[in-house]
């Protein structure tokens, strides 16, 4: 079994529930599940190593990682490392309670938050548009508190990546999540993939085996299963 010899390829990430979980060192949660997954597909075995985001950086951009997850593309990162292709889109969302907007609230441009408070976070991809808009901001450090103050009526929205917004929900106020809703429409939308290192040997050959996986996945199934498992709504699949 040729690829057999492709022993156990390596990959750094952090916690960032529910795409990466973290439980007695061990990593589960959306990314890593596909990339298992979709390895397992050509018999190629992978290992998750669990280090800071910077640090999972220079691992990679010194060759000891294959690769990091979930990373979105920009231009500084498209000059120094590869990408996979697509692996899940991403959809920041906002939060809102219900007990405010009984009968729902949908937008259609951010003119139409200008009668609210929102919280946001400080180095946010959002925040020049926010200004742009003359729409009343308060900024914190951590998604988390915006969380806090929406439960406590200080803010009316606050903007979060959909899934990672439930979560921090689901922990900390489990008792009162269905207090809670989004507006439908994402505020943009973007899709996650692996950031490559152009040093770990064979690292393009890993690519176009993971890319190729990642088809069969979606094709036999096993991709749709990892989404239901962490109830992921079909918007998420990238097709």
């Amino acid at each position: 079994h040729a690829s057999r010899a492709m022993t156990d390829v390596l990959f750094v990430t952090s916690e960032y529930d529910p795409y990466v979980i973290k439980q007695d060192s061990l990593a589960s949660g959306l990314f890593p599940d596909i990339v298992k997954a979709a390895f397992h597909e050509l018999n190629v075995d992978v290992k998750f190593e669990f280090q800071p985001w910077k640090r999972c950086e220079i691992s990679i951009k010194e060759g000891r990682a294959y690769a990091a997850f979930p990373y979105l593309i920009n231009k500084q990162r498209a000059a120094a490392f590869n990408f996979s292709a697509p692996v899940i889109n991403f959809y920041p969302k906002f939060f809102y309670k219900k007990s405010n907007f009984p009968s729902g609230f949908e937008w259609s441009d951010l003119n139409d938050f200008k009668p609210y408070i929102l919280g946001g976070v400080q180095g946010y991809w959002y925040k020049s548009s926010f200004q742009k808009a003359g729409l009343m901001t308060q900024y914190v450090t951590t998604d988390i508190q915006n969380i806090n103050k929406l439960i406590r009526d200080r803010i009316d929205f606050t903007l979060i990546d959909e899934l990672v917004g439930w979560d921090l929900l689901n922990d900390a106020y489990s008792g009162q999540v269905s207090d809670f809703a989004v507006a439908k429409k994402p505020e943009s939308s973007d899709t996650f993939h692996l950031m490559i290192s152009r040093k770990y040997p064979r690292a393009k050959e890993l690519t176009s085996t993971f890319n190729k996986g990642l088809n069969l996945i979606k094709k036999n199934s096993e991709y749709q299963k990892i989404l239901n498992k962490y109830k992921m709504s079909e918007n998420y699949s990238v097709p």
